[in-house]
């Protein structure tokens, strides 16, 4: 399984929008020159976190973006989850999926819930902190 390159950048911008919760909200331009990527690239990204109220945004002259909730409360899990199709990773482990149409789908819905747990115990405040290594 390969994660894509959303969600590395995702979870780069918000660890350094953490470091700078609550403080101040980061501009555009900082945030593309910490995540090194292109404006429209972390626009969609900041986008797709967004819809998920992981991440919101302040327009004007001191807007930017900024965590819409503390580091602590924010888990890795959550944001790859919105990057990655709700890591989704087969049409068996769909919330609403009828699946068993072989013998392997429980394997998926035990590695799909395994994944994710383990995500969802780390938090931003965690990467922050270097407590992941």
């Amino acid at each position: 399984m390969k994660l894509s390159s959303k969600t590395k950048y995702g979870l780069k911008a918000c660890h350094f929008l953490g470091l700078n919760y609550p403080d101040t909200p980061v501009s555009a331009s900082t945030l593309e020159s910490y995540v090194s990527v292109s404006g429209k690239y972390l626009e969609r990204i900041m986008r797709m976190l967004s819809r998920r109220n992981i991440v919101t945004a302040a327009r004007g002259a001191s807007g930017g973006y900024f965590l819409a909730r503390p580091p602590k409360d924010i888990t890795v899990g959550e944001i790859v989850r919105a990057l990655e199709d709700d890591m989704e990773i087969i049409e068996c482990v769909k919330e609403d999926s009828k699946c068993k149409c072989c013998p392997s789908a429980g394997v998926w819905k035990r590695l799909h819930k395994g994944i994710n747990e383990l995500l969802d115990s780390m938090t931003i405040e965690q990467m922050i902190k270097g407590e992941l290594h």
